[in-house]
């Protein structure tokens, strides 16, 4: 059994507390039937899994995989790992519906940090994202040298929106009656 194969295992058995991937799909899983147009296997593997708390997919790893493959990693990420805290996302195009399904889905997901990606959506995708992130309990969200696809969008608000959620609760506090806090 190669190391590959021992990964796909580690995760479809709930051996794996972090999952990192930065390499092409077919060098991150030499010797299996995971390929970047067909990551069946993978998600398979994921949809199983109770163990992983972390995740770091960046490098060549979403880049390579097609467009429908991504998206289905990024939604089967944010509805099957329940144990999910903290993700990591870089060096790819992304569909920013995706990361809406992912913070909207991932109810124990605390941290999340995005860097280098290409956000591609329509004015109303970046808005849900805005509100999810606005609404989602987290401890850190951290956003890097993200562009939009769409002409227009102020990406400075998805990366305040952490911010305001804080803000927001700190005038809840201060309109609280008799001084006390809520």
């Amino acid at each position: 059994m190669s190391h590959q194969h021992y990964l796909l295992w580690q995760i479809e058995c709930s051996e794996i507390p972090i999952l990192e991937i930065t390499k092409e799909v077919e060098d991150a899983f030499i010797g299996s039937d995971v390929r970047y147009d067909d990551i069946t296997i993978l998600l398979k593997a994921l949809v199983r899994n109770e163990s992983i708390r972390s995740i770091r997919f960046e490098g060549d790893f979403l880049d390579c995989l097609q467009e429908q493959r991504r998206s289905e990693l990024i939604r089967a990420v944010g509805s099957y790992l329940p144990s999910l805290q903290k993700i990591c996302l870089g060096d790819t195009p992304i569909f920013v519906a995706d990361l809406c399904h992912l913070v909207t889905k991932s109810k124990r997901l605390r941290y999340l940090y995005l860097h280098d990606l290409i956000l591609q959506g329509q004015p109303e995708d970046f808005r849900a994202l805005e509100v999810a992130l606005l609404h989602h309990p987290f401890k850190e969200f951290d956003m890097n040298e993200c562009t939009s696809t769409f002409p227009g969008i102020d990406l400075m608000k998805i990366k305040n929106a952490e911010s305001k959620e804080l803000r927001l609760k700190q005038v809840v506090f201060q309109q609280c009656p008799n001084g006390h806090l809520c």
